[in-house]
């Protein structure tokens, strides 16, 4: 195993409320860390989504209850963000969490649940798992224990990985598997000109602005913004609408095909229904963000080792604007 230094990772960036809370605090090893972690590719910075400097503080004696939530749990922003016990608002719906899915393990292995959520689906800043395969989910860990994914997200999953045990790691991934494929759909594209307006706000999330402005979408970019304001609440009934530029779908669906040859398609390895297998992930369904940074980060190298087989290959084949395409085409079709 490679040695990196376990006192210097960055703290994951967490939702408003949540950094505001008793927040997962990284030994010296994360702090080295974070500095050597590469930065994203100057085109995709919007993907890699941070929050706004200066943002407000919550009333630490205010209380929040989910929508649809037992009205009895209210929770205040510092419980909502605990890094060792985030909210499990609708437990009936979901399997037993595994301690280390509810509750981590402290110092250096907060809950999975906290940035993945009890339903596996996560925020923009993070990725979803639901739906993983248990190789998949624990050659992962590996790898960022490994130091083969260095992007500015990676130094909380680096130092959660060096730390947590193949028990524990196993515990997750079993659960994090066995989510159904109805719990999976996160994400909703909406192929257009113009998008309602929106801003960036709490965990990096986009929310959308007051008022029926419309903003146009880019040929460039894509806006990934919340459903609704309860995302601060880590409420997991509310996910994301992904704004993708016209023509983009079809365009996407060519790159998947293997872009008129150039390449093997995205279905010879994850299947024809993109739902993925054994060790090739589910890409159907997932945040177009996560997406293209990890197509971002193969291409530049940031994501690297031998696990990624084939992808060498292909992310060599893509543009910029291919990364989108094929992102938004595949964040459209059902998990």
């Amino acid at each position: 195993m490679k040695k990196i230094c376990f006192a210097a990772l960055a703290v994951v960036p967490l939702l408003a409320w949540g950094a505001q809370a008793q927040a997962f605090k990284p030994g010296s090893v994360a702090r080295d860390i974070a500095p050597q972690m590469a930065k994203p590719a100057a085109a995709f910075e919007w993907a890699y989504p941070v929050a706004p400097a200066n943002l407000p503080k919550p009333d630490p004696a205010a209380t929040f209850t989910a929508t649809g939530a037992d009205p009895a749990m209210k929770l205040t922003a510092k419980q909502i963000g605990n890094s060792f016990g985030p909210p499990d608002w609708f437990p009936k719906e979901h399997a037993p969490l595994p301690q280390i899915v509810a509750h981590g393990r402290e110092p250096h292995v907060p809950a999975c649940a906290l940035c993945h959520l009890p339903n596996g689906n996560g925020h923009p800043e993070s990725a979803s798992v639901s739906g993983l395969t248990v190789p998949y989910i624990i050659a992962q860990m590996h790898a960022f224990r490994d130091g083969e994914r260095t992007n500015l997200r990676a130094p909380a999953m680096i130092e959660m990985a060096l730390d947590i045990n193949e028990k524990e790691l196993r515990e997750a991934a079993v659960y994090f598997s066995k989510i159904a494929k109805s719990q999976q759909k996160w994400i909703r594209v909406v192929e257009t000109s113009r998008a309602p307006a929106n801003h960036p706000g709490a965990g990096g999330a986009r929310f959308f602005d007051k008022g029926a402005e419309t903003v146009p979408v880019p040929p460039d970019m894509i806006y990934e913004v919340a459903e609704g304001d309860e995302v601060e609440l880590r409420n997991d009934h509310v996910g994301f609408v992904d704004y993708v530029p016209v023509g983009s779908l079809a365009k996407g669906r060519t790159v998947a095909m293997g872009n008129k040859g150039q390449m093997r398609t995205c279905g010879s390895c994850h299947g024809d229904d993109y739902r993925g297998h054994d060790e090739a992930p589910r890409l159907a369904g997932r945040s177009a963000y996560y997406l293209i940074r990890q197509l971002a980060d193969m291409k530049s190298g940031v994501r690297k080792g031998s696990a990624l087989g084939k992808m060498k290959d292909v992310v060599g084949k893509l543009s910029d604007a291919d990364i989108l395409n094929v992102a938004a085409y595949l964040a459209s079709r059902a998990p």
